[in-house]
């Protein structure tokens, strides 16, 4: 199932349940500055993601340029964030 975030530069965003793999892109940059936005994922089993450690999701540019995400155990749930403040996406993301 395909659903859409707004992500922004407050807090991390759960972006699948425990335990799930799947896929995002960024649909669109909310801040007007298409293509500058600078969205991340991370994954956390404690709820503290890791900026160091965090993926940064592009808007693809053919249909299968996606970033695909594994969760490393039934306990992983991963996270998005913009890491700029006033940073804008919206994010799709697909679990399975």
């Amino acid at each position: 199932m395909i659903t859409p975030y707004i992500i922004n530069a407050t807090t991390w965003t759960a972006i699948s349940t425990v335990g799930q793999n799947g896929s995002c892109w960024i649909d669109e940059d909310a801040n007007d500055q298409a293509g500058k936005a600078d969205c991340r994922i991370s994954h956390s089993e404690s709820g503290d993601p890791s900026l160091a450690t965090s993926k940064r999701v592009f808007t693809p540019i053919g249909n299968t340029d996606v970033l695909p995400f594994t969760a490393d155990s039934a306990t992983d749930i991963y996270y998005a964030r913009c890491i700029n403040e006033g940073d804008s996406v919206t994010l799709f993301v697909d679990v399975v």
